[in-house]
């Protein structure tokens, strides 16, 4: 179990309304390891207001859980989604994001400071061995001497966003599909990036 798990949340969803009341392409919204829903509040208002339908889960314990549990919830949540839909997804959630779109017709995702590639070893053990314990098993999942292959799908636009002040997700593990640059925004502050987002997502109904 992480300790951190009982960090506060960043942010507040406003109210989602069904899918059955917003026609279109559904926009599936995942956040990162000992993130929320609500860290895309300013996100999900400028989708609500184009009319975008969204669907915005809490899963495995905030991420902390081990990823393939996490990836599990996701599959079942998608599972009941209308199809195509699209993806937006901060740090894990877009490592998570990139495995469902090689499970389910996705048309466009987006990572936002996505670790597609995993997480590079702490060089010192005790830091290694400690993190698990601390930020929870999702976090050592995804530590990895060599980075995790990364390849396209086949019917998937994928955009990427990398701040240079990202100091949580290195820009290699970023490094898919079309590369767009940020500047100065840190990794947690990346889902709120509304303008950013929804410039390289190009939701239409």
């Amino acid at each position: 179990m992480s300790l951190l798990r009982w960090v506060p949340h960043r942010g507040t969803l406003p109210p989602l309304p069904p899918l059955s009341q917003r026609p279109g392409t559904p926009v599936l919204l995942l956040h990162g390891l000992m993130g929320s829903p609500g860290n895309f509040e300013r996100t999900v208002t400028a989708l609500l207001e184009l009319g975008a339908p969204v669907v915005a889960p809490l899963y495995g314990d905030r991420g902390t859980v081990a990823v393939e549990r996490s990836f599990t919830e996701l599959v079942d949540a998608a599972s009941d989604l209308p199809t195509p839909f699209d993806i937006v997804g901060h740090s894990l959630g877009g490592y998570l994001g990139l495995r469902l779109a090689h499970e389910f017709p996705v048309r466009t995702l987006v990572g936002v400071g996505a670790c597609f590639r995993g997480l590079p070893l702490p060089p010192r053990r005790a830091v290694r061995a400690a993190i698990p314990l601390v930020m929870g098993r999702g976090a050592g999942d995804l530590m990895t001497a060599e980075p995790f292959a990364a390849e396209l799908p086949a019917r998937t636009r994928v955009v990427s966003l990398v701040s240079d002040a990202d100091t949580i997700v290195p820009a290699a593990s970023s490094d898919l599909g079309e590369v767009r640059h940020l500047t100065g925004v840190r990794h947690e502050h990346l889902p709120a990036q509304a303008d950013a987002i929804l410039d390289a997502l190009e939701w239409t109904p």
